[in-house]
């Protein structure tokens, strides 16, 4: 499946603050799209503090701008693969627990060869920020992987057999989020859990921590 429309259903700080971002970075000419988690949360109706944004553009040059103009705080989280969090002050809604997470990441193709590098197709999927209307009905997801289905599955699967190769995190995420989401683990990620599992190593203890108290 490569594009659906649907309504989304978004609480009212996070959809006012969508609008501002929309705004910021249509003025400066620059495609974004939210991704992963926080589309993955709203299409579960979870509350979610936490919003990826993928664009068209260096993350590392635009992030403290967008953190400048909403008065947030910037910090750079990855400067080889260019992501950078943008962190906001919250008291509208209890399900921010005080706070915003924007993490602004560099898509350097298309959206969807960005969606080919992430982790499960639950996570590789995309709302072009510019196409969000103010009652989000008719809203386009790109979704290539099909990764609205597994949602309705409840089914964690690899998005490529090089998920774990790419980030051995991933192999904790995976079981991290089968617990939170009450998920299934796929038959075939599972046997590429056991065959990768030796990957584990690489992970740093930040990183392990990182994942397991989430």
């Amino acid at each position: 499946m490569g594009k659906e429309n649907l309504k989304l259903f978004i609480e009212p700080s996070a959809s006012l603050l969508l609008a501002k971002l929309s705004n910021l970075l249509a003025e400066q000419d620059i495609q974004s799209y939210v991704v992963g988690g926080f589309v993955r949360d709203v299409l579960l109706g979870r509350d979610t503090a936490d919003i990826d944004i993928a664009i068209a553009a260096d993350a590392l040059e635009i992030a403290p701008k967008v953190a400048t103009a909403l008065g947030g705080k910037y910090v750079p989280l990855d400067r080889i693969n260019r992501v950078g969090r943008v962190i906001l002050a919250s008291k509208e809604e209890p399900s921010t627990k005080g706070q915003w997470k924007l993490d602004f990441s560099t898509v350097k193709d298309t959206i969807e060869q960005d969606l080919a590098r992430r982790d499960f197709t639950i996570d590789a999927i995309a709302v072009d920020l510019s196409q969000l209307g103010k009652d989000y009905t008719d809203v386009p997801l790109i979704d290539p992987f099909n990764g609205r289905n597994d949602l309705h599955q409840g089914v964690i699967r690899t998005v490529a057999e090089t998920a774990f190769e790419s980030d051995a995190a991933r192999l904790l995420r995976a079981v991290r989020l089968a617990a939170e989401l009450g998920f299934s683990i796929d038959k075939e990620t599972q046997a590429l859990i056991r065959r990768q599992s030796y990957l584990i190593a690489r992970v740093a203890g930040e990183r392990v921590r990182e994942e397991l108290l989430r």
